[in-house]
């Protein structure tokens, strides 16, 4: 395991934590922090399951990590809002697909360090049930997508903690 696995920040701290990296790493014209120089950044990795069957997207290119790699729906949690808000304009704005927040289980965050991305992220693994597979239509931050059963995750080329990720959103415990 080249990643290491610490604890995270409670969602109800959250809002005073995106105060502070605000004032320390700046912000957008919009408002939203500006992570580019950060060490460490909140986000979502949106976990959405359909029957026995998980969704991976391929990351395009240009992005601020994972560049090529399969993975859940992720996004920087940049603006003050619940994390099943934010998980849930992610979904939309990467998938084309509308789901309400109360499809939406937020998991307890975890920080984690990986030597192949560019800084540590506090990540809030979310969990979405979806009755039946959508239709998908993926922006500019994926190429591709494939629904997957979880055993055949070791198929596609994946950051190492991606499986962890995975087993924190469907609430497992030694993932």
């Amino acid at each position: 395991m080249t990643y290491s696995i610490s604890e995270g920040i409670p969602e109800a701290e959250l809002s005073v934590w995106l105060t502070k990296a605000a004032t320390k790493f700046g912000t957008f014209d919009d408002k939203r922090v500006n992570y580019k120089n950060a060490d460490l950044a909140p986000i979502v990795m949106c976990t959405v399951q359909s029957g026995d069957e998980i969704l991976l997207v391929k990351r395009g290119y240009g992005l601020a990590d994972a560049e090529g790699y399969w993975s859940t729906v992720n996004g920087f949690i940049d603006e003050i809002k619940p994390v099943a808000k934010q998980a849930q304009q992610e979904i939309k704005e990467e998938l084309g697909i509308d789901v309400s927040v109360e499809q939406i289980m937020v998991r307890p965050s975890y920080t984690l360090k990986n030597p192949k991305e560019k800084r540590r992220y506090v990540v809030f693994p979310c969990l979405v049930s979806l009755p039946s597979k959508p239709q998908i239509t993926l922006d500019s931050e994926n190429t591709e997508y494939a629904w997957i059963k979880r055993e055949d995750l070791t198929s596609y080329e994946t950051l190492d903690d991606l499986p962890y990720a995975i087993g924190a959103a469907l609430g497992l415990t030694g993932s």
